[in-house]
């Protein structure tokens, strides 16, 4: 039966991966931002800023460097 949830896990993960680039292409902020926790962050090494949610409203700061 854990292989059974393990699976089912993956599908779940890879469902996520794929709203979460479809949301980015389409540049769809809201659904972009409805797929993270209300206190979720992405952070990307390479780039300079970071989208973060607060209550479920997004937040787009600006790294200093």
């Amino acid at each position: 039966m854990a292989d059974l949830q393990a699976i089912a896990d993956r599908v779940e993960i890879e469902a996520l991966r794929g709203e979460f680039t479809d949301a980015a292409t389409m540049r769809d902020l809201d659904r972009l931002v409805s797929l993270f926790t209300p206190d979720g962050a992405l952070r990307m090494p390479n780039v300079p800023a970071e989208l973060a949610t607060a209550g479920g409203e997004p937040q787009a700061r600006l790294a200093h460097g």
